[in-house]
């Protein structure tokens, strides 16, 4: 009855270590996946973490290229202006001995033509001759421009003979380079001297103005050279 007995629980022994043994066994395996699962997830989340991360400095390094790419075309365009500082006044500067060259002495270069204002004064038939003998003739006003231009030169409240007559043919006014006329800066009542006035001079009364008058040839005032 013993060993019969010593049989039985012998093979419940057997039994249940195996049984624990199994359990054992698969609580490992269990323990082991989820060692596995629980590094794989650390993964994942570090390579989740570090790829914004990444592109982060890609960007950050992308803006530090474009700063410096802005830095030296800031640099750039510092010395293209100084360039071109240094060039206009070495244009300046090379301009005014040609203006000496264009001009004579006492004349003014005023756009593409030399004007010279006279200090005396001479009827307009010897101011003519005068300019004659300077290489030049009366000034010639075709534009408001040019009016202005010789407003200025003549300064206000002052007379200057200018260019402008019908002396070869009475009521046809014509410039003194045998240009007909054009504009026209009349004083409002003028020319009304007929066949007795048949010159023209230029009366500055403003600083920015001035108006012509037909006017008998003897007179004398002053007179203004163009060429």
């Amino acid at each position: 009855m013993v060993i019969i007995c010593v049989s039985v629980s012998c093979q419940w022994w057997k039994r249940y270590s195996g049984a624990v043994a199994g359990c054992l066994g698969l609580l490992c395996v269990l323990l082991l996946a989820g060692i596995i699962g629980l590094f794989l997830y650390q993964r994942n989340q570090l390579t989740c973490y570090n790829t914004p991360t990444k592109e982060r400095d890609q960007v950050q390094t992308s803006g530090n290229n474009l700063t410096e790419d802005r830095d030296q075309l800031q640099t750039s365009y510092n010395t293209l202006t100084k360039e071109r500082d240094q060039l206009q006044k070495e244009i300046e500067r090379l301009k005014n001995p040609l203006v000496e060259q264009v001009c004579p002495r006492g004349w003014k270069k005023l756009g593409s033509s030399c004007y010279y204002v006279s200090t005396e004064k001479k009827s307009w038939e010897e101011s003519r001759q005068d300019c004659r003998n300077r290489g030049a003739h009366l000034v010639v006003i075709k534009n408001q421009e040019q009016q202005t231009l010789v407003n200025w030169l003549c300064g206000r409240n002052n007379y200057v003979w200018i260019g402008l007559t019908d002396s070869v043919s009475e009521g046809t006014w014509k410039w003194v380079d045998d240009t007909p006329l054009t504009r026209k800066y009349w004083k409002r009542g003028e020319p009304n001297g007929g066949a007795a006035e048949n010159c023209v001079y230029f009366y500055s009364w403003s600083s920015d103005t001035g108006e012509w008058w037909d006017y008998y040839y003897y007179y004398k005032f002053r007179w203004i050279c163009e060429k």
